[in-house]
């Protein structure tokens, strides 16, 4: 038996080989995605806002020359699934006011994370601080439809929450995009 161990292939992908193999889209709020699952085979969950699939999943992909996803917030819950490339580092405002970061990666013995879940109305930003690009995945339940975005301008999660000034002059939008609905 050899006992040598193969080289990852997957270390050797550019972002540009994975956005091509995966069909990534430029998004919005920054980075990559396609959507990957939609429960649209179950009964829809209704919600304030209407009737929502039961779930929803994308890739996620931040890279070098585009490597911030701007605070932004939903009203349902997700997960994020690290994949491959550098981490991504998270940066949470639960609406108690309270700030957490939390970096999503393979390196579990420095506190990196492989899933991340994030409840629904917490402002969350990510940024890619290093590598040519990280890939992740979120699961979000009830489904993510674009009417549930809640975009927020910088002024306005200054006002909400000032302790939180450094990051937030970061990582926000100055002002919120235009509703798609």
């Amino acid at each position: 038996m050899n006992n040598q161990t193969s080289p990852n292939p997957a270390k050797a992908l550019t972002k540009e080989q994975v956005i091509s193999q995966l069909n990534l889209e430029h998004h919005f709020e920054g980075g990559y995605f396609r959507q990957t699952f939609k429960a649209d085979h179950r009964e829809p969950v209704t919600t304030a806002r209407g009737d929502r699939a039961t779930m929803t999943a994308i890739y996620y992909m931040l890279t070098d020359d585009n490597s911030i996803d701007h605070f932004h917030t939903k009203y349902s819950d997700g997960i994020e699934f690290y994949h491959m490339g550098a981490p991504i580092t998270y940066h949470m405002i639960y609406p108690d006011g309270h700030y957490e970061k939390v970096v999503v990666g393979p390196d579990m013995l420095n506190g990196q994370q492989l899933q991340l879940a994030v409840p629904g109305g917490t402002y969350k930003a990510a940024e890619l601080t290093s590598g040519a690009y990280g890939l992740v995945s979120e699961a979000v339940a009830p489904g993510w439809e674009i009417a549930d975005m809640i975009d927020v301008s910088r002024d306005e999660l200054l006002k909400q929450f000032p302790q939180h000034k450094v990051i937030i002059e970061r990582l926000a939008n100055k002002t919120a995009m235009p509703n798609t609905e």
